[in-house]
């Protein structure tokens, strides 16, 4: 008896560390993919896409997560860095083959113009 009750709370540790990587409220909070579709087979799903665009030209994914508050990036296999493209069409592409998000995906950037000069503002007369 005492062994089934040890693997009864082995087993509830186990769910409650696999579902951490959702509880947090930091919107840098990094997840991985296979995350989201743990989370998706479970019968989640995702409300909304965000692409930004680094000055450097990299794109990262940013998601929201029914039921879960606050925007999560998306990090590389093994790592808590973003997982970046350089193409966008690879971004867009990998929402909808690899988590079969069909929404809108709302696109962003940082970068700047090449030779338009920046904004002054309203000149006082």
């Amino acid at each position: 008896m005492p062994q089934q009750m040890m693997a009864e709370r082995d087993t509830e540790t186990d769910a409650r560390s696999e579902e951490a990587w959702v509880v947090a409220t930091n919107p840098d909070f990094p997840i991985r993919a296979r995350n989201v579709n743990w989370f998706l087979e479970r019968g989640g799903a995702i409300k909304e896409v965000r692409l930004t665009e680094s000055e450097a030209g990299e794109w990262s994914v940013w998601l929201r997560l029914a039921g879960r508050s606050g925007e999560h990036r998306l990090a590389m296999f093994k790592s808590d860095e973003p997982r970046t493209y350089r193409d966008v069409a690879r971004a867009i592409a990998m929402c909808r083959d690899d988590f079969g998000y069909f929404g809108p995906i709302t696109l962003s950037t940082d970068r700047q113009p090449q030779g338009i000069p920046d904004f002054k503002g309203p000149t006082a007369s």
